[in-house]
């Protein structure tokens, strides 16, 4: 759960807030997948968002393939956990509806 100081109660409300270059750590989360925290540029709330990707696998009994690590800008959603005044209740996220892009490490 965020910070309660720094946390707007924004409404709700889909909105692309572009790229963001700071404010954000990549970090390699369980299984070997990312995971992207930081603050939501527009209700300034705690976000922590799991980035999943790839198979692991390969062909043959014993043989095991590692995961491509995913490169380029991925797009992470607000995930504050608060209940935003007019949210919908098709609401898919746990936030506040807004949605940005993250460099990922090479």
């Amino acid at each position: 759960m965020p910070d309660i100081e720094s946390h707007q109660p924004i409404d709700y409300q889909l909105a692309d807030r572009g790229l963001q270059e700071k404010g954000f750590i990549v970090t390699e989360a369980a299984a070997g997948d990312l995971e992207v925290v930081g603050t939501c540029p527009a209700c300034l709330g705690t976000t922590a968002s799991p980035w999943t990707y790839g198979l692991a696998g390969g062909k043959g009994v014993f043989k095991r393939q590692e995961k491509a690590k995913p490169r380029g800008p991925r797009t992470v959603y607000c995930e504050c956990g608060y209940m935003h005044p007019n949210r919908p209740d098709t609401a898919w996220d746990l936030g506040c509806g807004a949605y940005w892009q993250v460099e990922l490490p090479s």
